[in-house]
């Protein structure tokens, strides 16, 4: 009789197991004052359980009916909601709004500890990797493009040794509108990117940078101008902000400026805001042969997150514009969530040539639905491409008159990029630098 009633109950939890079942939440998450769309906003369950919200503000993650979906984001207020009364509109209300800014004192002091510290976890935990989901939307006229990607890296301080394992690429273009494919952007070194940092522990591709960490390191700290605030969470952790700003005798360099928020206690980087100066855009024009150099604008975000006993990238965004070509990245940290990999591929010159190299495991993407995609990246995916993609769009994707008009009058652009193949460069351009040269 025991044995019975032993497999009795055995039976009645697996039962119950099997109807609690995982469902998708989804929500926006907007700022209660401004009403606009707080983008990249830490959205978890548990380590293994997270996401961020998108570029528009908006999150959708598996959970059960009873998990408590915690809502954070540094500078508001965080928030709680068990998934069953998940609202489809989450307020976030600022700090800022309720609890007075005060002026700090000692900044040079606080951030050489933030840096000396950052640097001795990167020599000790130089070989701690993670695992990350990416994508990428490009647009410029008449074409869109997307690619999703995991890669592994290691991201103690600062991303490097990147390794692409999973890729998936899409590109949707205007059939209104004749023109190239824009192939040279997908020659661009567009990696770069993920392997800057506010605080540099191994420069590589950024030898020509300044970045802020280099006013606690005296390596060309004169070049910028810093001012500090301060104020504290809803549990009495007091965040640092010390904005750093590019002098104006400093125009001839490439430099980060931008926000840094730090833990003052814990001595601990919590967020990096920021934006360079001085980044070029070298264009070679095939049917002129002839190559023009222009800057082109480019903003950051990086989040840390510090749960593994050092100071590591949790998510990471940036935008590049150009006129009328946009690239936008986002890069989210999968914590401890576990993956296996088929295939795995090194990206050195070329990223989106290692996305296509190691190709498309639709595993990954069935473990790991990770960020929301925006109604203009599922557009790419959903609308007449060819991104290998199961399932509806979560949105209508059909352009609006508005985007349609806009495509016929950006005809004029596309005929003039046609042919060029594009490169990203940082520091004076290779022209303006040799006559320079030639002047001293």
């Amino acid at each position: 009789m025991r044995h019975h009633i032993l497999y009795l109950l055995l039976c009645l939890s697996a039962l119950l197991r099997a109807q609690e079942r995982l469902d998708s939440v989804s929500a926006v998450v907007i700022d209660a004052e401004t009403t606009e769309p707080v983008p990249y906003v830490s959205v978890y369950v548990s380590l293994s359980r997270g996401t961020i919200s998108n570029y528009d503000g908006e999150f959708s993650l598996l959970c059960l009916p009873t998990d408590v979906v915690r809502i954070s984001c540094i500078g508001y207020q965080r928030v709680g909601y068990q998934a069953k009364e998940l609202p489809d509109t989450i307020r976030l209300k600022p700090i800022a709004s309720t609890l007075r800014e005060i002026t700090v004192v000692g900044t040079d002091d606080i951030l050489y500890r933030v840096v000396r510290k950052m640097l001795k976890e990167a020599k000790k935990y130089k070989k701690a990797e993670s695992n990350y989901f990416f994508r990428l939307s490009t647009q410029y006229p008449g074409t869109d493009e997307l690619a999703e990607a995991f890669l592994s890296a290691r991201s103690c301080v600062q991303m490097r040794d990147i390794t692409f394992h999973s890729g998936n690429r899409g590109l949707l273009k205007e059939n209104k509108i004749a023109g190239p494919d824009l192939k040279g952007l997908g020659r661009t070194n567009l990696h770069i990117f993920l392997r800057l940092a506010p605080v540099l522990a191994y420069y590589n591709d950024w030898d020509y940078a300044v970045v802020p960490s280099d006013i606690a390191l005296s390596r060309r700290g004169k070049l910028y101008e810093v001012s500090t605030t301060s104020f504290r969470e809803e549990d009495g952790t007091e965040i640092t902000k010390i904005h750093v700003t590019g002098k104006p005798a400093s125009a001839s360099y490439t430099m980060l400026e931008g926000t840094l928020y730090i833990d003052r206690e814990k001595c601990q980087l919590r967020r990096f805001d920021g934006r360079m100066r001085g980044l070029f855009l070298r264009i070679y024009d095939n049917a002129r042969r002839r190559t023009t150099i222009d800057t082109v604008g480019y903003t950051m975000h990086v989040d840390y997150r510090h749960d593994h006993g050092y100071t590591e990238i949790d998510n990471m965004s940036g935008t590049i514009l150009k006129e009328k070509v946009m690239l936008r990245y986002l890069l989210f940290n999968l914590g401890d969530k576990e993956l296996t990999f088929s295939k795995s591929k090194r990206v050195e010159g070329n990223m989106l040539q290692t996305i296509d190299a190691v190709g498309y495991d639709s595993t990954l993407w069935d473990m790991a639905d990770v960020v929301k995609r925006t109604k203009q990246e599922e557009r790419v995916a959903f609308q007449g491409s060819n991104f290998r993609m199961k399932g509806k769009s979560h949105y209508d994707v059909a352009p609006s008159p508005q985007e349609v008009s806009t495509n016929r009058y950006l005809q004029d652009a596309i005929r003039r990029l046609k042919g060029n193949v594009m490169q990203l460069n940082r520091g004076l351009p290779q022209i303006e630098r040799n006559t320079r040269r030639r002047r001293l």
